[in-house]
C-alpha cells in the first residue's frame, strides 16, 4: 500500500486532471492506493475570502460552488456527474448557510473559520473521486476529517494514536484500490472540524502512513523534487536527490518548497520513505533514514522582509527572568520569534521576527522601558540557512563559514543535530550573500 499527496497547485484545470489520473492509474497497477487531495488551486484563498470579507461572503462561496461543478462538467458525466453534484450540492448549502451567518453576525470565531476552510479539501474529495470512476480507476472517496486532533484552531496537532481507531473505522467495508482522503482537515473528540495550517497535506499523508503502517508516501508537486535553492533566486537550482530525515525538517522548518514543518514528524522511529515528485516533469527528492558519512551539504533557504529588534540595558545584567520577561511579551501579543541571541554580557537581546509583526511588538516592549530596557534599536534583516549533514565536517563548515563572516553575520546558529548553520544579515549582503553560498554547495551536491 502507498499514500499519494496530490497537491493543490496542481489542481487547475482538466489538462491537469488528465496527468493526475495518468500517475495515479500506473500507481494503482502495483500498489492499493490511499490518496490525500488538497483543495484545488485558489480554493483555501477564496474561503479564507469567505470568513474575512462579510459582505462577499455569500457571493465568493457561489464562485467556488460553480468552480467545482464547471470542472466536473468537463471531465465527467452520467452517473458520475449527477452523484458528484448531489454530494458537492449538498456542502455548498452548508457553505451558503455559514456565509449568511457571517454576513449578518459580522464575526468569525476561529473554530468557525477552521469550519469554513474544511469545505475546499471535503469538495476536493468528492470532485477527485468522481473524476477517477469516470476514467475507469475503482476510487471511493471519503470526505470525513481522517483524524483526531487537538482543539488549536488554525494548526492543530494531529493525535497519533488517537486517530487509529477513527481511520480504520472510516476504511471498514470499504472495497476500493484507490481511496481519497480530505488533506488539511481533522476533528476534535466531540467532532469540531480543525485545519492543521497550511502545507497541511503533506502532514496528513505522513501521518496516515504512520497511523496506518505504510512506509511509502509520495508528493505529488508542481517541482521536481526539493530543490538546492529558491529557483527563482538562484537560476542553477536543481533538484537534490535524497535529504537525511534531520535535513528534510531543517529546509521544512526553514520554508523550503512551502512544506509543512511538521510534515516528518510522524517519520521518526518508522521506515517510511517519502518521494517529492513533479506531475509535469522529471526528478525527485527522496527523504529516509539518518545522516550517512557520504552526506555533503545539499540546500540554501533564505527568509527576507525579517526585522531584528535589539534591546539593550544594564538592569537586564544578571537580573534572573529578564531575558523571560522581555519573550513572554511577545508571546502575549502572539509574535513568533524566529531567532534570539544574547551576549554573555547580558546587555543586549536580539530578536529576529517577521517584518509584519514588528510594530506591534515594538510598541509593547515600549512599555518596559522604565523597568528594564533602556534603548530599542531596529534593522532590516534576512535569514539565510545552509543545509546538509556535511555541515557536521570541519572542512565544508569552516569554508562556508567563511563565505559567511566576509559578511559580517549578526547572527549565527546551528539547527538541529548541527546539520544546518543559519547566518542573520544586514538584507542589503542577503541576496550576494545566498548566491555565494549556493554557488559553493552545488560544488558538494552529487
Amino acid at each position: 500500500m502507498m499514500v499519494v499527496k496530490i497537491g493543490g497547485s496542481i489542481q487547475k484545470d482538466e489538462n491537469d486532471y488528465q496527468l493526475i489520473i495518468e500517475k495515479i492509474r500506473k500507481y494503482a497497477e502495483r500498489d492499493k492506493l490511499i490518496v490525500v487531495t488538497s483543495a484545488i488551486k485558489g480554493t483555501t484563498n477564496d474561503l479564507i475570502q469567505v470568513a474575512a470579507s462579510t459582505e462577499k461572503s455569500v457571493e465568493i462561496a457561489s464562485n467556488i460552488y460553480d468552480k467545482h461543478i464547471k470542472l466536473l462538467g468537463k471531465i465527467t458525466d452520467g452517473i458520475e456527474f449527477e452523484r458528484a453534484f448531489r454530494d458537492i450540492s449538498k456542502l455548498a448549502d452548508e457553505l451558503f448557510r455559514v456565509a449568511w451567518s457571517i454576513r449578518v453576525l459580522g464575526e468569525v470565531t476561529p473554530r468557525t473559520r477552521d469550519y469554513i476552510l474544511s469545505f475546499g479539501e471535503r469538495m476536493a474529495v468528492i470532485t477527485l473521486s468522481s473524476i477517477l470512476r469516470s476514467k475507469g480507476i475503482k476510487a471511493w472517496g471519503i470526505p470525513e476529517p481522517p483524524f483526531i486532533t487537538d482543539s488549536n484552531f488554525g494548526d492543530s496537532n494531529i493525535l497519533i494514536q488517537e486517530s487509529e481507531e477513527r481511520l480504520k473505522k472510516l476504511l471498514s467495508n470499504v472495497d476500493s484500490n484507490v481511496i481519497v482522503f480530505p488533506g488539511f482537515i481533522g476533528t476534535t473528540w466531540d467532532g469540531k472540524i480543525t485545519t492543521l495550517g497550511r502545507g497541511g497535506s503533506d502532514y496528513s499523508a505522513t501521518s496516515i502512513a504512520k497511523v496506518l503502517g505504510i512506509n511509502k508516501v509520495k508528493l505529488i508537486t508542481e517541482v521536481p523534487g526539493i530543490m538546492t535553492g529558491d529557483p527563482r533566486k538562484f537560476q542553477n537550482a536543481k533538484s537534490i536527490q535524497r535529504l537525511s530525515l534531520e535535513e528534510a525538517i531543517e529546509l521544512a522548518q526553514l520554508g523550503a518548497k512551502r512544506l509543512h514543518p511538521r510534515t516528518f514528524d510522524p517519520m521518526f522511529n518508522s521506515d517510511i520513505t517519502v518521494e517529492v515528485e513533479s506531475l509535469y516533469e522529471d526528478g525527485s527528492t527522496v527523504i529516509n533514514g539518518e545522516c550517512t558519512n557520504e552526506d555533503s551539504v545539499k540546500g540554501v533557504a533564505t527568509l527576507d522582509q525579517l526585522k531584528m529588534l535589539s534591546v539593550e540595558s544594564t538592569k537586564i545584567v544578571g537580573k534572573i527572568g529578564s531575558a523571560s520577561s522581555i519573550m513572554a511579551e511577545a508571546r502575549d501579543v502572539g509574535v513568533n520569534l524566529i531567532a534570539i541571541s544574547q551576549p554573555a554580557s547580558e546587555t543586549t537581546i536580539n530578536l529576529v521576527v517577521d517584518g509584519n509583526s514588528i510594530k506591534l511588538l515594538t510598541e509593547r516592549l515600549n512599555g518596559l522601558k522604565e523597568s528594564l530596557i533602556k534603548n530599542i534599536h531596529v534593522e532590516d534583516v534576512s535569514a539565510i540557512s545552509v543545509v546538509g549533514c556535511g555541515m557536521r565536517k570541519r572542512e565544508i563548515s569552516s569554508k562556508l563559514m567563511g563565505i559567511a563572516s566576509s559578511y559580517d553575520p549578526i547572527m549565527i546558529s546551528r539547527g538541529l543535530s548541527k546539520v544546518s548553520a543559519t547566518f542573520i544579515v544586514d538584507s542589503r549582503n542577503a541576496e550576494e550573500l545566498g548566491r555565494e553560498l549556493h554557488s559553493e554547495v552545488l560544488k558538494w551536491t552529487r
